[in-house]
């Protein structure tokens, strides 16, 4: 039996559609949009290896958050394209919100640092770097 309130905020519901749904429409975009997020995040760890750079400049690092170069990522230098490699390298193992905590200092300790014709940084230095990075910061607000 329908119920004419809302499961998610206990608001009246009196459209016939949000009735049968059991879920008004603003709560109906915000349980969307927190699905996508957590389906984004979890596939943002998942079966991601090493991050690979190569000689002709291309990566297989998807470059789905723009944020500092609109004209694509690169490593080898401090710059935009650099930041936007080291925010999507991360992006794909914690997720955009975390990437965003540490990109930066990612991005001088691995994407500058990386030689223009490319190169390999393996999984492992990323999650054990991250590692470190928490700690850190627990630290600093113990």
């Amino acid at each position: 039996m329908p119920s004419n309130i809302c499961r998610i905020c206990k608001r009246v519901l009196k459209n016939p559609l949000s009735v049968k749904l059991g879920i008004g429409p603003v709560c109906r975009a915000k349980d969307s949009l927190q699905k996508e997020f957590d389906f984004m995040k979890a596939n943002a760890i998942e079966g991601f290896g090493d991050i690979i750079c190569s000689p002709d400049g291309t990566t297989n690092v998807p470059h789905r958050i723009v944020y500092h170069s609109p004209t694509g990522l690169s490593w080898g230098y401090g710059g935009s394209g650099p930041a936007d490699m080291a925010l999507n390298a991360l992006a794909v193992y914690v997720g955009e919100d975390e990437a965003k905590k540490y990109y930066q200092d990612f991005k001088w300790a691995f994407i500058s640092k990386m030689p223009k014709e490319g190169g390999t940084i393996k999984r492992e230095d990323v999650l054990h770097w991250l590692e470190e990075k928490e700690k850190e910061s627990e630290a600093a607000y113990a």
